[in-house]
């Protein structure tokens, strides 16, 4: 009797903490170009929204986002613009109201720049580190990434720090 009692506790109390977490995720940033793409523009702004997916019992979560870039060009008044979608996986490394977390993962860059008719997609890796502060699901984060897109004139590197909220 008391096997079946707690086999029905745990049926009853594994989905309700196996549920998946969802969270908004906005934030903005600076963005500084490197190597050659750091030749031709000069440092810019971003901005980011994204949803991110978890179950809370693992450390593992998935984030899917949307940003917009945008960079004065380093000769003229001209603007280069980075639209992107990617797909992250985002590890966190645990903590209480702090928690530090690592982000990897590929997206699709469209880089237009002045005078382009249209934009020029790519496909891209990022990694990098960041923090999340707050408790039951919303507060704020801080992130750093890594972006190498790889394109047919060669790669454009840029480096992205975001500050943002999580709802």
């Amino acid at each position: 009797m008391r096997r079946i009692a707690l086999l029905a506790v745990l049926a009853f109390a594994l989905p309700v903490s196996a549920s998946a977490q969802t969270h908004l995720i906005v934030g903005a940033g600076l963005s500084r170009p490197i190597s050659d793409f750091g030749d031709a523009v000069d440092s810019g702004m971003h901005g980011r929204v994204g949803l991110q997916v978890g179950i809370p019992v693992f450390p593992v979560s998935l984030r899917g986002e949307a940003e917009l870039q945008s960079y004065s060009e380093a000769v003229g008044d001209d603007k280069t613009n980075v639209l992107s979608g990617s797909l992250s996986a985002v590890l966190s490394l645990g903590g209480i109201g702090l928690s530090p977390y690592l982000i990897a993962g590929l997206g699709n860059y469209g880089i237009k720049g002045s005078g382009a008719d249209g934009r020029d997609w790519e496909r891209g890796l990022h990694g990098g580190f960041g923090a999340s502060l707050g408790a039951l699901g919303f507060g704020g984060f801080a992130e750093v990434r890594f972006v190498n897109v790889d394109g047919t004139a060669g790669d454009t590197r840029f480096v992205t720090a975001t500050l943002g909220l999580r709802f």
